[in-house]
């Protein structure tokens, strides 16, 4: 059989506990913690790792031992929790080797990745990706309920230490294999192997093939010196990376919000197809609030523009007032209250009445602002703090409204703002991708095998001595 260079083993206890693995996800915390840490270093760490491997050739040793050691942390947490929950032993918070530890996992030498596996990796790994998938992620039922393999066998499991304080060793061998199988694709995404994984199912605690006696297998040890530094870094850089990604995605949308302005300064939404067959469509609960502080601070800011187009040409009325006046108004009458937008398609709320004219829309005084025509027809207002309605609606208030309506507001230039958030976000991600490749390889170093002792210089071969004689 093909041998894989990554090596999961695994002992199930004896004597698990029947209740155990109830508080498991409790005690876990920390460990979960710790792991979100190791595993956004891990994957800054793997793209640093791509780009030497595709302009070097060379998988630098520290980024791959600490690699490696997220693995084993996450494999030992794995089969204590409920991966498996296959000891009852608590996982040491280290990323080196516990030969004692019921869960281990170990890398056998091999050659180093090709220079072009780091572009096609991902998408070699997209059908293990799958099956995968299938394996561990979770369908949704129609009853809402979410079932997958691997859940579905811890939970038998679980029960069953529950009952009868016995692990069935068919399902721990399958879960085993499962997360097997997971920790080889891994190995392979990450290039700490560049052996594509087999699709094979390797089931029980011990591989398969494993090595024969005279091939121990060696953990380097930890070497001196505090691991604080490290420590410290990676966890800085991986706290830095939210606030630097949100002020980098926070300056593109403004900047992309710029680029959309018109020269008035509006930014327009896409088409709304509006249709009803009462007597008029409105939108609700528009709550305008300081208002005037940006009114007054900022130019070219703080209009509202409604422009609506009837497919047929028919003459529109578009209307804005207060909420409660256009309540009294409409008491009684039908119409369709705007619920919802969802890909471009409106969802309306019919409000009880009875389907019939509206008398003069325009004619009503309590309009803030409104706007009339054929064809189409275009409201604007300067925002103001209140409660407002706006409403649209046929010229002479029969039934049977359609219009294609689009909303727009008026921002100010964000060019400056949007430059200096999305300025302050890649310096913010560069500090926070340097620390983390600092801690990582800080850590790794620790956990890296020391190269062999070079051979002293040759010196001259021995010369063999003759025997001694004693004459007579």
């Amino acid at each position: 059989m093909n041998r894989f260079p990554l090596r999961v083993e695994a002992r199930r206890d004896a004597a698990p506990s029947r209740w155990l693995w109830l508080v498991k996800w409790l005690l876990l915390i920390p460990h979960y913690i710790v792991l979100l840490v190791l595993w956004t270093g891990l994957v800054v760490l793997t793209l640093v790792a791509y780009l030497a491997v595709l302009f070097t050739g060379r998988y630098p040793a520290a980024i791959r031992a600490y690699n490696l050691g997220v693995l084993r942390w996450g494999w030992r947490v794995g089969y204590y929790g409920y991966q498996a929950l296959g000891t009852d032993r608590y996982p040491p918070f280290t990323l080196a080797d516990d030969p004692a530890y019921p869960a281990r996992l170990h890398l056998e030498p091999d050659g180093p990745p090709p220079r072009w596996l780091p572009l096609v990796a991902w998408l070699f790994a997209i059908p293990h990706l799958v099956l995968l998938g299938a394996l561990t992620g979770a369908a949704t039922r129609q009853n809402g309920v979410p079932v997958s393999v691997v859940g579905a066998a811890v939970l038998i499991a679980g029960f069953a230490l529950l009952f009868t304080a016995r692990y069935p060793g068919g399902l721990h061998d399958l879960l085993v294999g499962i997360a097997r199988w997971n920790l080889r694709v891994a190995a392979y995404l990450t290039l700490l192997t560049p052996r594509y994984p087999p699709f094979r199912l390797d089931q029980g605690g011990a591989e398969p093939d494993e090595p024969p006696p005279d091939e121990p297998v060696r953990a380097a040890p930890p070497r001196a010196g505090s691991a604080a530094g490290p420590v410290v870094a990676l966890v800085a850089g991986v706290l830095l990376l939210a606030p630097a990604a949100g002020t980098g995605i926070g300056g593109a949308v403004l900047l992309g919000l710029d680029a959309s302005r018109d020269g008035a300064g509006y930014v327009t939404s896409p088409a709304v197809q509006l249709s009803t067959a009462t007597a008029a469509v409105t939108a609700e609960n528009l709550t305008i609030t300081d208002a005037g502080l940006w009114t007054r601070n900022v130019a070219d800011v703080g209009g509202l523009r409604v422009t609506a187009t009837s497919p047929s040409g028919r003459p529109l009325f578009v209307g804005i007032a207060p909420e409660s006046a256009v309540d009294t108004w409409l008491a009684g009458t039908a119409h369709d209250e705007l619920a919802a937008l969802r890909s471009g398609e409106a969802r309306y709320h019919r409000a009880d009445g009875v389907t019939r004219s509206l008398a003069d829309p325009a004619a009503q005084p309590f309009w803030i602002s409104s706007a009339t025509g054929p064809g189409t027809t275009t409201l604007e207002w300067n925002v103001t703090d209140g409660n407002y309605a706006v409403v649209v609606a046929n010229l002479d208030g029969t039934p049977g409204v359609a219009a294609d309506v689009r909303g727009g507001i008026q921002v100010p230039d964000l060019t400056g703002l949007g430059a200096g958030l999305l300025t302050t976000g890649i310096v913010l991600g560069a500090v926070a991708i340097g620390l983390i490749v600092l801690g990582g390889v800080g850590l790794g170093r620790r956990h890296t095998e020391p190269p062999p002792p070079a051979a002293g210089p040759a010196g001259p071969a021995p010369q063999k001595v003759p025997p001694a004689t004693v004459g007579s």
